[in-house]
């Protein structure tokens, strides 16, 4: 099996070992950021969980779902101020 028949990190075919997993780079470009910003942070604790295999981040696309779905933010009803001038 030649070098260029190794799945990648983005191929999603059944039975892949990076299978629901998104490179730094994917992940960047779906956030809209520079890969250099993940980097910071990730150094800050700033990012979500991750992998790194040698020198490659890679993402595990729930734990990145998960991460989003604790940053999201709510604002409350101001309440009424009934009576009050």
């Amino acid at each position: 099996m030649a070098d260029d028949d190794l799945p990648g990190p983005n191929d999603c075919r059944s039975g892949s070992l990076f299978a629901g997993y998104i490179s730094e780079d994917e992940y960047a470009r779906q956030r809209g950021v520079s890969v250099r910003t993940c980097q910071r942070d990730r150094a800050l604790r700033k990012s979500p969980p991750y992998c790194v295999l040698g020198k490659q981040v890679f993402y595990r696309i729930e734990s990145v779902r998960a991460w989003l779905l604790q940053k999201e933010r709510s604002f409350k009803q101001p309440q009424s101020r009934r009576g009050q001038p």
